[in-house]
């Protein structure tokens, strides 16, 4: 199962009004080899399960398959 550890940074969020959401400032995967620039860090996700359905599409991994950790 790939397994991604997530670095999430909830202050930029906050500072722009989106409370409760969070952007990844840093993404592991199961090597721990850092994968953030694969992804759009600019996008603001509402929890795990909105990150891993966008995960799911941009590694091309089945939703059920992918796991979260946080850094």
């Amino acid at each position: 199962m790939p397994i991604f550890q997530v670095g999430k940074d909830f202050e930029t969020a906050e500072r722009i009004g989106a409370v409760g959401t969070f952007q990844v400032d840093t993404l592991l995967d199961e090597d721990d080899n850092d994968v953030s620039d694969k992804i759009d860090v600019g996008i603001h996700f509402h929890d795990n399960e909105h990150l891993k359905e966008y995960l799911s599409k941009i590694f091309d991994i089945p939703l059920i398959d992918i796991d979260i950790e946080e850094l």
